[in-house]
């Protein structure tokens, strides 16, 4: 099948790779009665193993061996099928047929059909899970037969495909259908039925998580050469890196500093590769938990305060770029009108706040409102060092125009729960590891009932304009109401954009064949890859 090239996106290649090629070994162990195993280190643990109640980078490279999407980005760039034969694309976009590929099993023996297509969808929107907005734009979804779907879209949407599939999951219906509290569902009590070449086998929340190879898998789409995959969960950076060194895991499940690569750099014991993040760092704020954070002028004047090249000197060593605007720089053709936050400059920051009422009365040096201090608490993950250098860098920054930022580092779990659950937060320091098909995501970050608009921050003109950019019948059509969108993102701050970081993956030479997808937040650890990893 021929797909469109439904993006255009900067691809800076470290290394030279293959495709993605399965190979046909029988993943034997030489005769030997260990498996062959294969270890990854996690920071932090995992916040659930019910893979769409959760934005986890953590679970996320678990979902690549056990649960993986629905197609894949190749190294070059283009969005491929894992789990369809062919789509066909008709009605400019508006009618889309996709062929299942038969003979894939959940890993309870259960067939895997059109029918846990069509329902991957509904429920989705249903409850607002995970990667719901990519199917707001369906009028209708049937399954012809067992391994074919018909969508059919209310407008055309040249993306429509290529964002479930690199983006959505399926759903095992057989369970799900009668799961009516999908965001407490312990998906752990059915054993975590999963669809990939990995089955999990065990596991010790806050130590390991084991992952065997699945005998079902089809062979014509590539049989493991590891036969098993082990998850260790680790606290910090320095305790990651010292298991890196110590063969105690062979890679990482996410990138290292250029402090902790250059440990590694000359060492033949291991393997880097180096790429642009096709994701961005950014700060979030939650208006329905801080006046504050409600107030367009407070977050503008925030914006100010963001001296991007020093945070990109000092958090990441200088491995990345700054992000001025509220796409990331690498989407040059989204780019080029350059429409930017509120540049750096800490006296337009006290003009801002003096202009909309904030002064300080008392000489301490913070302004207040209405006989409040402007003080917001910021939360982020602790055990990253990246991200604590750059807001205490902001927050330096920002005292200088009268504004409190308290740092609140909390560990992952904390994070993950407050971020995604209980919205117990007032702003927030995060990376997102992939923003890809970018007409697209803008609504998924912004849309009104989108899963990651964690705030739910809502502004018609932003809704519009981001609605008609992901429902545009070609790429061109979308660029002016991206522009637009992003005009809304820059004046309202409902997030600030601060780096895009360049990523380095340290692996064990003890095994072949990774393939680092370029354009991928598993870097080394996407299906592909681990399907072609063998031991020397």
């Amino acid at each position: 099948m021929a797909l469109k090239k439904m993006f255009l996106i900067l691809m800076i290649s470290a290394v030279a790779v293959s495709g993605f090629a399965g190979g046909s070994g029988d993943g034997s162990s030489g005769g030997s009665a260990k498996p062959v195993e294969f270890k990854v280190g996690l920071l932090g643990d995992i916040q659930t193993l019910n893979f769409w109640a959760s934005n986890d980078i953590n679970m996320s490279a678990i979902m690549e061996a056990v649960m993986p999407r629905f197609g894949f980005m190749d190294t070059d760039g283009m969005i491929k099928p894992h789990l369809f034969t062919d789509i066909e694309i008709k009605d400019n976009s508006k009618t889309f047929i996709l062929h299942v590929k038969p003979g894939l099993k959940w890993h309870d023996g259960t067939p895997f059909t059109a029918h846990d297509v069509v329902f991957t969808g509904e429920y989705l929107m249903e409850y607002k899970l995970f990667q719901n907005t990519r199917y707001s734009n369906v009028a209708s979804a049937r399954a012809i037969d067992d391994l074919t779907v018909e969508y059919k879209l209310n407008n055309p949407q040249t993306g429509f495909m290529d964002v479930i599939m690199y983006w959505v999951s399926p759903v095992p219906k057989h369970i799900f259908e009668k799961v009516t509290d999908p965001m407490n569902f312990n998906y752990e009590s059915t054993g975590v039925v999963g669809l990939g070449p990995f089955k999990m086998s065990e596991w010790k929340k806050g130590e390991y998580y084991i992952a065997d190879r699945n005998p079902d898998w089809p062979a014509d789409m590539g049989t493991p050469k590891l036969e098993r995959l082990i998850y260790r969960v680790y606290k910090d950076e320095n305790s990651l890196a010292l298991a890196l060194k110590t063969g105690e895991i062979d890679t990482a499940a996410r990138h290292v500093l250029p402090s902790v690569a250059n440990q590694f750099r000359n060492d033949r014991n291991f393997s880097l590769f180096e790429m642009q993040s096709p994701g961005y760092a950014y700060m979030g704020f939650n208006g329905e938990k801080s006046e504050f954070a409600a107030d367009p002028a407070v977050r503008r004047a925030i914006a100010m305060c963001v001296d991007r090249p020093k945070i990109v000197r000092l958090a990441l060593e200088g491995n990345g770029i700054p992000m001025p605007g509220s796409v990331s720089p690498i989407y040059k053709e989204f780019t080029s009108s350059n429409i930017n936050y509120p540049a750096f400059d800490i006296e337009a920051a006290k003009r801002a706040l003096a202009n909309a009422g904030y002064a300080d009365t008392n000489g301490d040096g913070i302004v207040e409102k209405n006989g409040k201090k402007l003080s917001l608490r910021i939360m982020y993950e602790g055990a990253r060092s990246d991200y604590d250098r750059s807001v205490r860098v902001i927050k330096e920054d920002a005292a200088k125009a009268g504004i409190e930022l308290i740092l609140d580092p909390v560990d992952r779990q904390v994070y993950m729960d407050r971020q995604n659950r209980t919205k117990e937060y007032e702003m927030m320091f995060v990376q997102w590891g992939a923003i890809v098909v970018i007409y697209d995501s803008f609504y998924n970050l912004y849309g009104k009932d989108a899963y990651l608009n964690y705030a739910n921050f809502y502004d018609p003109n932003l809704e519009k304009w981001a609605k008609a950019a992901k429902e545009s019948p070609s790429i061109p059509d979308t660029i002016k109401p991206m522009e637009e969108a992003q005009k809304v993102v820059v004046d309202l701050c409902p997030t600030i954009g601060v780096w895009v970081p360049n990523l380095i993956y340290v692996n064990s030479a003890k095994f072949d064949g990774y393939i680092p997808y370029y354009f991928s937040f598993n870097g080394t650890l996407t299906m592909g890859s681990l399907i072609n990893i063998s031991p020397k």
